[in-house]
């Protein structure tokens, strides 16, 4: 993803009954997943004096360099509250809060100084080497790059956007709302899977992003001058009133108020703000300037946040790729059931040749991504059921039930034709594969794809075969 696009998709409505927008909206999102770990419940636990809850929050956050978590794990050591008492271990994370500009750590630290002995002085440098931030550079935190997108390619750029008209249901309402998705721009330009990752309200948007998405047109990303698949986002704000798709009305106030609603701390103002540093063309930010706001709100235990360092440091964007850390962060998210990093995760260990141990981990993480009724970890798990080079892990009656379940949202896709094709000759239907590859074929003839790789695909159950691959691979 090199840039969130913010397209304004308008509709005259004299009475608006509903808006979302803003750090409300991101708030919501970041609620969506809850961490093991986040800053807004471990405080919530001290004030009701949860303190064992507390403190393994705040030393979680504390851990990954979080400045308010670090003091109130160094006032919590001070006190002896859900921990046992100790001078020592409170200097040190005051020392380390302070470092990392929370003002009060560095008062504490003083005060805490004069009362410890050589021996303890020397205890707490130790504890602050494993967490002070030479430390946490090389372990986790992402390296930034300077004024670019990617560290690999060029990125790519949009050229024949397609802008839906509102929907209806929506229109009907007075149902107003913002939304942000994710997709795969091929070689050929055109974009593949889209992902919403949120719609706030649910229910009124997401069919109108995903033809949005499907029928743009972009200028693929390069390396050395060759297309290649790279990410690309999209953030849409459906809006009731007269303007026209370049009119964004009060952005500059909301730009700036978002800001210091980040400066001081909030970490859904962060995340917000790095979305719209990232993605508003007006800002002319690249995703480098992004990052550390997305860092600031993972490092305060958001999932989505954390989701998005993680992919980041995958991809090379805005900072340079170092798949270790990026699997740290994503590990983090997955584990606090964030389905897209699950549905990410599972993609990466999917990488290349996969071993067999990386793909049962991969369907590890899409099963329960797709429990949590995740579409897109329900694709991704329907493609890998249906055309699984291993045939041990083929199933290609469970691949069928999926799409079925998708069938509404993503008919107009041609990739879920593919999956029902490839199911159907994997279990020796070679007619009823054939049928739908000739669907795949039809929809992706209307987007304009490239369709070699599903002609080659349809000659192969035409002639009674059998396909077996990554059908996602684009």
């Amino acid at each position: 993803m090199t840039r969130i696009m913010i397209w304004v998709i308008t509709r005259h409505i004299a009475a608006v009954r509903f808006w979302l927008a803003g750090t409300v909206a991101i708030t919501l999102l970041l609620a969506a997943g809850q961490s093991r770990a986040d800053l807004h419940s471990a405080h919530v636990a001290y004030e009701k004096n949860d303190y064992r809850s507390a403190f393994g929050q705040f030393n979680e956050l504390a851990e990954l360099g979080q400045p308010q978590a670090q003091y109130a794990l160094a006032v919590m050591y001070a006190r002896g509250e859900g921990v046992e008492m100790s001078m020592t271990y409170a200097h040190a994370w005051a020392h380390l809060a302070a470092e990392n500009g929370e003002t009060r750590g560095e008062a504490l630290a003083n005060d805490l100084e004069s009362t410890l002995t050589p021996t303890s002085l020397s205890i707490s440098a130790d504890i602050q080497a494993q967490f002070n931030q030479a430390t946490l550079d090389k372990r986790l935190l992402p390296v930034m790059l300077k004024g670019k997108d990617y560290q690999d390619r060029d990125p790519p750029r949009l050229s024949k956007p397609f802008v839906p008209e509102y929907p209806s249901e929506a229109e009907r309402k007075g149902v107003q709302g913002e939304a942000y998705v994710e997709f795969t721009i091929a070689p050929d330009g055109h974009p593949r899977l889209p992902r919403i990752l949120y719609a706030l309200p649910a229910g009124y948007f997401e069919a109108t992003i995903r033809e949005s998405a499907l029928k743009s047109v972009f200028l693929p990303a390069r390396i050395n001058g060759e297309p290649i698949s790279s990410p690309f986002s999209m953030f849409y704000i459906f809006q009731m009133k007269t303007v026209s798709i370049y009119d964004y009305g009060n952005l500059e106030q909301r730009v700036a108020k978002t800001k210091l609603e980040a400066e001081a701390g909030n970490p859904s103002a962060q995340m917000l703000y790095g979305m719209m540093i990232a993605g508003l063309p007006q800002l002319k930010q690249t995703r480098d300037r992004a990052v550390p706001w997305f860092l600031k709100a993972a490092q305060a235990g958001a999932p989505y946040a954390q989701y998005q360092i993680g992919t980041d440091l995958l991809l090379g964007r805005g900072c340079q790729c170092d798949n270790t850390k990026g699997e740290i962060w994503l590990e983090k998210a997955a584990q606090a059931d964030q389905p897209d990093a699950q549905v990410s995760l599972a993609e990466f260990l999917l990488r290349g040749k996969p071993s067999s141990d990386a793909v049962a981990g991969a369907l590890v993480w899409l099963e329960r991504a797709a429990k949590s009724g995740n579409a897109s970890a329900k694709l991704l798990l329907a493609a890998m059921l249906a055309a699984n080079p291993a045939p041990e892990l083929r199933d290609p009656g469970r691949a069928l039930s999926l799409t079925e379940s998708l069938e509404r949202d993503f008919k107009d896709d041609p990739s879920l034709w593919e999956i029902k094709a490839a199911a159907s000759a994997s279990r020796g239907d070679f007619r009823a594969a054939s049928k739908a590859e000739a669907k795949a074929i039809g929809e992706a003839t209307k987007l304009g794809w490239d369709l070699a790789r599903l002609e080659k695909r349809q000659a192969l159950y035409v002639a009674d075969k059998r396909w077996s691959g990554n059908l996602l691979d684009f």
